[in-house]
């Protein structure tokens, strides 16, 4: 046998396991991991729960580890506007004594090392130039935030934020109480805060509860067909 006729055969055995796969009702298990960036070797996640953020800007994305994540706004109601400027001393106060209210915008804060987000960045700086011309459209003025909580290649909660942008930025520095300095060190931070006009938060487990395998079942309508029906079954 030459080296051609070698390659020949390997190919169509691949080629011929996988066909036998499919036919057999096997399915090629998929090898995405979930969205994960890596982290920081010596910090230290209870459970090895870790956080992602990926953003989506319009002339690119991005994926980045943070250690920090807060939501802030979303879940509960704010006041839109006051309907009375003598009812009640709060503002938004009805003749009712009630208040208008609506949901909150989406808002979380987000804590990561410095460095390694250049689009992120880019935002923050064009944020704070153009912060007094709100009506003025800038680049990097609104994108899309997906936060991911994993924990071993699986993604235990995750949340879709939607034209999101950044309202305050700030590096600061982090150290432990007591050994700040002469021990465990000190590390420098990125601090963002974002507010969006909506999210969606995810829950995939139980996503993966409510799938299900279809099961291989004959329909009625192939009843009538006898090439289907068991041995020792006639038709009379």
């Amino acid at each position: 046998m030459n080296y051609k006729n070698a390659i020949t055969m390997t190919t169509l055995s691949v080629i011929a396991v996988f066909a036998i796969a499919s036919f057999a009702g096997f399915e090629i298990a998929d090898t995405d991991a979930a969205p994960a960036a890596v982290q920081p070797a010596k910090y230290v996640f209870v459970e090895g729960t870790t956080i992602s953020a990926e953003f989506t800007f319009r002339d690119g994305t991005e994926l980045s580890p943070f250690q920090l994540f807060t939501q802030t706004g979303g879940f509960g109601t704010t006041t839109l506007e006051a309907t009375s400027s003598t009812s009640g001393s709060s503002v938004g106060a009805q003749d009712d004594g009630g208040e208008r209210t609506s949901r909150a915008k989406p808002s979380f804060t987000l804590e990561k090392n410095v460095g390694g987000t250049p689009y992120l960045y880019q935002a923050a700086d064009e944020a704070q130039k153009y912060q007094f011309s709100s009506g003025f459209e800038y680049q990097y003025k609104f994108f899309d935030v997906d936060v991911f909580l994993t924990a071993g290649g699986d993604t235990l909660r995750a949340f879709e934020y939607k034209n999101c942008k950044v309202t305050s930025y700030a590096v600061t520095t982090r150290s432990d109480n007591e050994e700040g300095y002469t021990g465990k060190g000190i590390v420098y931070v990125d601090q963002y805060t974002f507010e969006c006009d909506g999210y969606k938060p995810l829950n995939p487990a139980m996503d993966k509860m409510h799938t299900t395998e279809h099961a291989k079942t004959i329909s009625s309508s192939d009843l009538k067909s006898t090439d289907k029906w068991e041995p020792g079954f006639s038709q009379k």
